[in-house]
């Protein structure tokens, strides 16, 4: 009775151990990324944020621009990152290199939309992050199958 124990206690031991290597984080840094942002004059620094390889950071609030004249302020219509593309603080792009982004602005009398980020452009964002997010964690699940099936041999 005393080896059956013995060898049971030493299969929950083993078990055990396998599953604490399996699932522990890894422990080395991420590399991480600096996202700064610039007023409209390129110059200004308005905020810096980081991020590891692949995450996307949220950016600072909207900056304001006040009118000399004394009429309703600019309306900011997003940060043009140094893609040339046009972000919001919300929709930045995954981290993968240093970035940086100059504030645009609207003229609120002008109603144009050239320039905006349109609703459809904002939705597909969301929904390619959706979308990256399901393939991680497929990936995820399946590294977790293969790991379950070599245990049970």
């Amino acid at each position: 009775m005393k080896k059956v124990l013995s060898v049971l206690l030493c299969a929950v031991m083993l078990c055990s151990c396998i599953c604490l290597f399996a699932f522990a984080e890894d422990t080395a840094p991420a590399e991480t990324f600096t996202y700064t942002f610039y007023d409209e004059d390129g110059t200004t620094v308005l905020g810096t944020v980081t991020a590891p390889r692949g995450e996307s950071p949220v950016g600072p609030t909207h900056p304001t621009k006040p009118r000399v004249d004394g009429d309703p302020e600019w309306v900011f219509s997003g940060w043009r990152g140094d893609d040339g593309e046009i972000y919001y603080s919300s929709s930045l792009p995954a981290a993968t290199k240093d970035m940086t982004f100059v504030a645009t602005y609207k003229d609120p009398y002008n109603h144009s939309d050239e320039g905006d980020i349109t609703l459809m452009s904002f939705l597909a964002s969301i929904f390619a992050r959706i979308n990256k997010l399901f393939k991680q964690i497929s990936t995820y699940f399946e590294e977790l199958t293969k790991s379950v099936q070599n245990l049970m041999g």
